[in-house]
Protein backbone atom coordinates (compact mmCIF):
# COMPACT_ATOMS: atom_id res chain seq x y z
CA UNK A 1 0.00 0.00 0.00
CA UNK A 2 1.14 3.34 -0.88
CA UNK A 3 2.48 5.55 1.85
CA UNK A 4 1.45 9.00 2.65
CA UNK A 5 3.47 12.32 4.12
CA UNK A 6 2.42 15.54 5.17
CA UNK A 7 5.12 17.99 3.60
CA UNK A 8 4.79 21.74 3.21
CA UNK A 9 0.63 21.63 3.87
CA UNK A 10 0.33 18.90 0.56
CA UNK A 11 -0.14 15.34 0.89
CA UNK A 12 2.72 13.02 -0.94
CA UNK A 13 3.05 9.87 -2.48
CA UNK A 14 6.38 7.41 -0.28
CA UNK A 15 7.00 4.27 -2.24
CA UNK A 16 4.67 1.23 -1.53
CA UNK A 17 6.27 -1.15 0.91
CA UNK A 18 6.40 -4.25 -0.36
CA UNK A 19 4.26 -6.89 1.89
CA UNK A 20 6.16 -9.51 4.50
CA UNK A 21 6.73 -12.37 2.10
CA UNK A 22 5.82 -15.86 4.01
CA UNK A 23 8.29 -19.07 3.20
CA UNK A 24 6.59 -20.64 0.33
CA UNK A 25 4.44 -18.20 -1.13
CA UNK A 26 3.67 -18.64 -4.83
CA UNK A 27 3.32 -15.70 -7.09
CA UNK A 28 0.36 -13.52 -7.19
CA UNK A 29 -1.83 -11.03 -8.28
CA UNK A 30 -1.94 -7.22 -7.03
CA UNK A 31 -4.77 -5.36 -8.18
CA UNK A 32 -4.84 -1.80 -7.89
CA UNK A 33 -7.77 0.15 -10.11
CA UNK A 34 -6.98 3.46 -11.07
CA UNK A 35 -10.47 5.59 -11.08
CA UNK A 36 -9.19 8.09 -13.68
CA UNK A 37 -9.14 11.04 -12.18
CA UNK A 38 -6.91 13.31 -9.76
CA UNK A 39 -7.83 14.06 -6.16
CA UNK A 40 -7.30 17.97 -4.62
CA UNK A 41 -3.53 17.23 -4.67
CA UNK A 42 -3.26 16.37 -8.11
CA UNK A 43 -2.06 12.53 -6.92
CA UNK A 44 -4.25 10.13 -9.10
CA UNK A 45 -7.13 8.42 -7.32
CA UNK A 46 -6.72 4.45 -6.82
CA UNK A 47 -8.21 1.80 -4.88
CA UNK A 48 -6.17 -1.19 -4.58
CA UNK A 49 -5.75 -4.15 -1.98
CA UNK A 50 -4.38 -1.95 1.21
CA UNK A 51 -7.27 0.49 1.16
CA UNK A 52 -10.03 -2.69 0.91
CA UNK A 53 -8.41 -4.10 3.69
CA UNK A 54 -8.56 -0.94 5.86
CA UNK A 55 -12.49 -1.26 4.65
CA UNK A 56 -12.52 -5.08 5.74
CA UNK A 57 -10.78 -4.17 9.36
CA UNK A 58 -12.82 -1.23 10.33
CA UNK A 59 -15.70 -3.07 9.35
CA UNK A 60 -14.42 -6.47 11.86
CA UNK A 61 -13.21 -3.99 14.59
CA UNK A 62 -15.50 -0.82 14.45
CA UNK A 63 -12.96 1.47 14.63
CA UNK A 64 -10.08 3.24 12.47
CA UNK A 65 -7.52 3.46 14.76
CA UNK A 66 -7.39 -0.33 15.63
CA UNK A 67 -8.11 -0.98 11.73
CA UNK A 68 -4.69 1.56 11.14
CA UNK A 69 -2.81 -0.45 13.98
CA UNK A 70 -3.95 -3.98 12.78
CA UNK A 71 -2.27 -2.65 9.49
CA UNK A 72 0.99 -1.22 11.04
CA UNK A 73 -0.02 2.40 10.41
CA UNK A 74 -0.67 5.52 12.21
CA UNK A 75 -4.72 6.97 12.68
CA UNK A 76 -3.70 9.81 10.89
CA UNK A 77 -2.87 7.21 7.70
CA UNK A 78 -5.25 5.31 7.99
CA UNK A 79 -7.89 8.35 8.11
CA UNK A 80 -6.56 9.72 4.97
CA UNK A 81 -6.93 6.77 2.75
CA UNK A 82 -10.48 6.52 4.51
CA UNK A 83 -11.20 10.29 3.51
CA UNK A 84 -9.48 9.68 0.10
CA UNK A 85 -12.21 6.97 -0.41
CA UNK A 86 -15.06 9.14 1.05
CA UNK A 87 -13.85 11.89 -1.63
CA UNK A 88 -13.34 10.11 -4.56
CA UNK A 89 -16.93 8.58 -4.30
CA UNK A 90 -20.38 9.65 -4.53
CA UNK A 91 -21.44 7.90 -1.01
CA UNK A 92 -19.32 7.50 1.37
CA UNK A 93 -17.13 4.32 2.26
CA UNK A 94 -17.56 4.95 5.95
CA UNK A 95 -19.71 6.59 8.76
CA UNK A 96 -17.89 7.99 12.34
CA UNK A 97 -20.14 6.99 15.50
CA UNK A 98 -20.18 9.31 18.23
CA UNK A 99 -20.45 8.39 21.76
CA UNK A 100 -22.05 5.95 23.43
CA UNK A 101 -20.70 3.35 25.70
CA UNK A 102 -17.87 2.63 24.12
CA UNK A 103 -17.04 6.46 23.05
CA UNK A 104 -17.79 6.41 19.29
CA UNK A 105 -15.99 4.72 16.42
CA UNK A 106 -16.09 4.17 12.99
CA UNK A 107 -18.69 1.84 10.75
CA UNK A 108 -18.73 0.62 7.00
CA UNK A 109 -21.22 1.88 4.86
CA UNK A 110 -23.50 -0.65 2.91
CA UNK A 111 -21.86 1.43 0.11
CA UNK A 112 -18.14 0.70 1.76
CA UNK A 113 -19.01 -3.15 1.88
CA UNK A 114 -19.99 -3.18 -1.83
CA UNK A 115 -17.15 -1.47 -2.83
CA UNK A 116 -15.00 -3.96 -0.77
CA UNK A 117 -16.95 -6.48 -2.50
CA UNK A 118 -16.99 -5.53 -6.00
CA UNK A 119 -12.89 -5.07 -5.54
CA UNK A 120 -12.63 -8.56 -4.19
CA UNK A 121 -14.76 -10.08 -7.37
CA UNK A 122 -12.87 -8.21 -9.48
CA UNK A 123 -9.03 -9.63 -7.76
CA UNK A 124 -10.77 -13.15 -8.07
CA UNK A 125 -11.57 -13.23 -11.82
CA UNK A 126 -8.16 -11.23 -12.73
CA UNK A 127 -6.28 -13.83 -10.47
CA UNK A 128 -8.45 -16.63 -12.38
CA UNK A 129 -7.44 -15.29 -15.96
CA UNK A 130 -3.83 -14.97 -15.08
CA UNK A 131 -3.52 -18.44 -13.39
CA UNK A 132 -1.93 -20.47 -16.01
CA UNK A 133 0.34 -17.22 -16.49
CA UNK A 134 1.33 -16.99 -12.46
CA UNK A 135 2.16 -20.96 -12.86
CA UNK A 136 4.03 -20.08 -15.49
CA UNK A 137 6.61 -17.56 -13.47
CA UNK A 138 6.34 -19.97 -10.37
CA UNK A 139 8.05 -22.40 -12.30
CA UNK A 140 10.63 -20.45 -14.02
CA UNK A 141 11.62 -19.00 -10.19
CA UNK A 142 15.34 -19.95 -9.04
CA UNK A 143 15.16 -21.22 -5.45
CA UNK A 144 14.90 -18.81 -2.37
CA UNK A 145 17.67 -18.03 -0.80
CA UNK A 146 18.56 -19.22 2.89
Amino acid sequence: MSRTARSAGRVTRKAATPPEIAPGRKPALTLRVDLGRANAEGLAEAIGPGKVRLLELIDETGSISAAGRAMGMSYRQAWLLIDSMNQAFNEPVTETLRGGAKGGGAAVTDFGRKLAALYREMERKATGAVADDLALLEQALGKPAD
